[in-house]
């Protein structure tokens, strides 16, 4: 029987561009050795190779080869942390783009601003209001531009684009949304811990004193346990900051 081939390796190729010769130069490996990571899906590369192809894809390496990862599957507390990234913007575009994407029950995205979000998934306007529209409950909760701690951050960044523009910015886009996305306003008891949800996955990252938030490092957690680390940051701290704030008409 033919090996099964690696699909989403190579849907991923398709969609960057690269052949899988093309890929071969960039890693370092033969031609060959590449090949047979497209054609079979339980060739599995080195996992310096594996890191090497998942960056130039832009994809997590456990997208690529999943059995890689049960293989070392952590069963402690920290199983449920999934990755762990110096910076936002370290964090794949396709880590933020499936947290959507995966999503049918709920959608939260709980932060200062999260304007950001529509640049990183194509159209998310639509794609929120179609996930709600089918049932999917989607909420956000935004930082109120009055708090002292929203004018000390811009302070201490001296940013152009001051952090009361971006939330501006933030309701503006969620505006037309109004009819099918829960919208708050929380004062500084959420600020500096960030946290996007999408059903059993979310991403939390946290403040980092003077700093843009695209150098704020940040964890991708799934949960896999009661009472875990997903449970506390990405459910009890949201749902307590969702509760304590207010609605924006």
């Amino acid at each position: 029987m033919a090996a099964a081939g690696n699909d989403v390796l190579r849907r991923e190729l398709a969609a960057s561009g690269l052949s899988p010769a093309d890929l071969a130069e960039k890693v370092g490996v033969d031609e060959k050795t590449c090949a047979r990571w497209v054609a079979d899906a339980e060739r599995t590369p080195h996992p310096k190779h594996r890191r090497a192809v998942a960056g130039l894809l832009g994809v997590e390496a456990d997208v690529l080869w999943p059995d890689a990862v049960k293989a070392t599957l952590k069963t402690g507390w920290d199983r449920e942390v999934q990755a762990v990234y110096p910076s936002h913007s370290a964090v794949p575009a396709s880590v933020w783009q499936r947290l959507v994407a995966d999503a049918t029950r709920e959608i939260v995205f709980c932060d200062i601003v999260s304007y950001w979000y529509w640049f990183v998934v194509p159209d998310l306007s639509r794609v929120l209001r179609e996930k709600a529209e089918a049932g999917c409950r989607v909420r956000v909760v935004v930082g109120d531009p009055a708090d002292p701690v929203i004018r000390a951050d811009q302070e201490s960044t001296g940013v152009p684009l001051t952090l009361t523009s971006r939330i501006g910015q933030t309701r503006h886009l969620l505006e037309p949304l109004a009819d099918v996305v829960e919208v708050r306003q929380t004062t500084s008891e959420g600020f500096g811990r960030s946290v996007y949800r999408g059903d059993g996955a979310a991403v939390a990252h946290w403040w980092l004193y003077g700093q843009m938030g695209t150098d704020f490092p940040a964890l991708h957690l799934r949960r896999r346990q009661d009472g875990g680390i997903f449970d506390q940051v990405a459910v009890r701290h949201v749902e307590a900051l969702w509760e304590a704030a207010r609605p924006v008409r």
